[in-house]
């Protein structure tokens, strides 16, 4: 399935799933996973919506295992990589099921898939997210939706990423087709901004000043390497006081994040 493009209250026991839970106990989702994933290949996209909320919601258990393994097991354990592209596969299928919604059903969407999920996971006896795993997912995806919806509605063409794409640490491609350039924008907060920008200080990538210019800017453009190929990504940072709150996956206001994009392009983008 292409990439298209992060209020029920846990009761206070709400146990906290770790490293304990064996893969076994989500790997009998697979061939449903698997079969419905082939239906929606042969279903028109106009149709797609209850498919795509139904494999959001049978994929939510071996995501919620990913994530507690990750965050149990910040330095690698057994199978990271393949559960890690469980969770990668839970980020498609959420981003691909808001876009294909109508935008009056996403208000309270986060919260209604919540309710959804942590029931079917009760049910089958799986982990499922803490309630911050969750929210921060959703705050995630939800920049990344905001910033390619409003691109789309300044006139520019997106296009989120393939897996392949998102390897290099790509999050979209965003061309303006007055220039015909493009640029591969790996969207941000304005802390993992800071963040990254120090981890390029210290793998000497960037230098002292390159940092205080991005941080003036509110992005940089660095070449992502992986076996023989480079790839030029501008790492962009989505300050809400700059380009307005994120209201049910979409800017309030777009007319701000257009001119910063459209300046990000001209700077630093690819013909």
């Amino acid at each position: 399935m292409s990439r298209r493009w992060h209020h029920w209250r846990p009761r206070r026991h709400h146990r906290k799933y770790s490293s304990a839970w064996q893969p076994s106990g989500v790997e009998h989702l697979n061939p449903t996973i698997e079969k419905l994933k082939q239906q929606l290949e042969h279903t028109p996209e106009h149709e797609q919506a209850a498919l795509l909320e139904k494999l959001l919601v049978l994929q939510s258990p071996r995501a919620a295992l990913a994530q507690a393994q990750m965050d149990a097991h910040p330095h690698g354990y057994h199978d990271r990589e393949k559960r890690l592209y469980e969770l990668i596969d839970f980020n498609d299928t959420f981003v691909s099921t808001v876009l294909a919604e109508p935008h009056q059903v996403l208000v309270g969407f986060s919260d209604r898939m919540w309710r959804v999920m942590t029931n079917f996971c009760q049910v089958q006896n799986t982990p499922m997210f803490l309630r911050d795993q969750y929210d921060a997912i959703v705050r995630g995806l939800a920049r990344e939706i905001a910033v390619y919806l409003g691109a789309k509605h300044e006139g520019l063409e997106a296009e989120m990423t393939s897996r392949t794409e998102d390897a290099f640490g790509i999050d979209m491609v965003i061309r303006d087709p007055a220039s015909g350039k493009y640029a591969n924008i790996d969207v941000k907060t304005p802390s993992a901004f800071r963040y990254r920008l120090e981890d390029l200080v210290k793998e000497k990538r960037i230098t002292n000043e390159q940092l205080l210019r991005a941080d003036q800017d509110d992005f940089v453009t660095v070449m992502n390497h992986r076996n023989r190929e480079n790839v030029p990504v501008t790492i962009l940072c989505v300050r809400p006081e700059d380009v307005g709150d994120i209201v049910d996956f979409q800017f309030q206001n777009t007319k701000r994040l257009g001119e910063l994009l459209r300046h990000v392009i001209a700077v630093n983008g690819q013909k």
